[in-house]
C-alpha cells in the first residue's frame, strides 16, 4: 500500500510540474509576442521616416538647383 501512495504522490508531483511549466511557457510566449509586435511597429515607422526623409532630401536638392 505505500508503494501505491508513494507512486500517485510522484506521478502527481510530475503532472503538476508539467502543468506549472507549460503555464510560463505561456507567459513568457505572450510576452516575446507582445516584443515581436512592437519591433514591427518600429520598424514600419523607422521605413515610412526614411522614406519621407528622402523625399525631403530630393525635395531639397531640386530647390537648390533651381536658386543656383
Amino acid at each position: 500500500m505505500n508503494e501505491i501512495i508513494g507512486f500517485a504522490v510522484v506521478i502527481v508531483t510530475i503532472f503538476a510540474g508539467i502543468l506549472f511549466n507549460n503555464s510560463r511557457f505561456n507567459i513568457i510566449d505572450a510576452r516575446f509576442t507582445s516584443i515581436d509586435t512592437r519591433l514591427d511597429r518600429m520598424q514600419a515607422d523607422l521605413s515610412q521616416f526614411y522614406r519621407d526623409l528622402g523625399r525631403h532630401d530630393a525635395k531639397l536638392e531640386a530647390l537648390e538647383k533651381k536658386t543656383s
